[in-house]
C-alpha cells in the first residue's frame, strides 16, 4: 500500500520526537544502505518514505517494534488491547490514522469499491490467523524456543537450502527430527528469520483435504546483512489437546543464498509457493 500524505503525517508524529528519533535515524540509514547518514528528522523521514514507498513494508521494520506501535496507540487513546500480534497493531496504527488525517474529499465509486474489497480480503479468517501463526513461529524458532509439543508428533518436514556451494536437501517424518533439523539448519548458518507479516508476504489458503496451509516468505539475515529469501509452506491442523490450536502436520521450507537480495520477500515473487496461491481461501470463519 504507497505511503498516502495522511500516512506521513502519522509517520511524522509517530517518529519525529526525541524518544523514537533514534529508530527514525536508523530507518534512514537502513533505507538508503547506510549512503545517506543524515540527522535532520524531517529529511530521514523524507528519504524513508521515498525509499520503502509501502506503509505495511514500513511499520513491519524490526526497528519498529510492537512496544512503540503499543505505545504510540496507547498515548494516542486509540484502541490498543494487550491480546495482539504485531500484524494487529500495524492494521490499528494504519486505520487510526486513517480516521484521524484522512481528508474529507470522497472516493470515487470504483475506488471505494477497490480499497474495500482488499481491506475485506486481508482481514478474512484466514489470513488474519495465518499472521498470527507466522510471527508465533519465527518468533520462536528465531530465540531458540520452538519445542516439540509446539508440532504433531508424526509432523513431516521437507527442506531445501540453496547456497553457493551446492543444493541441500533433508526430508523428515518424526517431531523429534523435524525439530533437530530445523534448529540445526539455523544455527549453522547462523540464520535470523525476518517473515514479511504484511498481506503480501503471508496469507491462508484451505487445500483438497481440508488442511489449513499457511505459505509466507521472507528475507534471512546473518549477523547484520541480509543473505537471502525464505519461503515456506505450513499444513496446520487443530488439536483437540492443546486448546485446540493449530499445530504444524506438514512444514515445507526453501532457503536460498543471495548475493544482491531483496529488501523484502514477496508471495507474489516466489519460486515456489505460486501452486499453493492458486489453492481456495475461504472468506468466512472456519473450523
Amino acid at each position: 500500500m504507497p505511503i498516502s500524505d495522511s500516512q506521513k503525517q502519522g509517520l511524522r508524529e509517530l517518529l519525529v520526537n526525541d524518544k523514537n528519533l533514534a529508530v527514525l535515524l536508523q530507518l534512514a540509514k537502513a533505507a538508503t544502505k547506510n549512503v545517506c547518514k543524515t540527522e535532520d528528522p524531517e529529511e530521514a523521514l523524507r528519504l524513508i518514505t521515498a525509499h520503502i514507498p509501502d506503509i505495511y513494508v514500513l511499520l513491519s521494520k524490526r526497528a519498529i517494534t510492537k512496544e512503540l506501535l503499543f505505545t504510540y496507540l496507547s498515548s494516542r487513546r486509540a484502541d490498543a488491547a494487550t491480546d495482539f500480534s504485531k500484524a494487529d497493531l500495524i492494521a490499528k496504527v494504519i486505520q487510526y490514522w486513517k480516521q484521524e488525517h484522512q481528508p474529507s474529499t470522497e472516493l470515487s465509486g470504483d475506488q471505494n469499491s477497490s480499497l474495500l474489497h482488499k481491506k475485506n480480503e486481508e482481514d478474512y479468517p484466514i489470513h488474519t490467523i495465518a499472521r498470527k501463526f507466522g510471527e508465533w513461529f519465527f518468533e520462536r524458532l528465531n530465540a531458540d524456543t520452538f519445542s516439540l509439543v509446539d508440532l504433531w508428533a508424526d509432523a513431516a518436514l521437507h527442506l531445501t537450502i540453496i547456497a553457493s556451494d551446492g543444493i541441500n536437501e533433508w526430508e523428515c517424518e518424526t517431531a523429534a527430527e523435524v525439530l533437530s533439523t530445523l534448529t540445526s539448519a539455523k544455527q549453522q548458518f547462523d540464520f535470523y528469520f525476518n517473515p514479511n507479516l504484511t498481506h503480501a508476504g503471508i496469507q491462508g489458503r484451505m487445500d483438497s483435504y481440508g488442511q489449513f496451509v499457511v505459505i509466507c516468505c521472507g528475507t534471512l539475515h546473518s549477523s547484520d546483512s541480509c543473505v537471502g529469501i525464505f519461503e515456506c509452506a505450513f499444513g496446520l491442523l487443530r488439536d483437540p489437546f492443546a486448546d485446540n490450536n493449530w499445530k504444524p502436520k506438514k512444514v515445507k521450507c526453501f532457503l536460498k543464498s543471495e548475493v544482491q537480495p531483496p529488501e523484502l520477500h514477496y508471495l507474489s515473487l516466489s519460486e515456489t509457493l505460486q501452486t499453493a496461491l492458486e489453492l481456495p481461501v475461504p472468506t468466512d470463519d472456519f473450523n
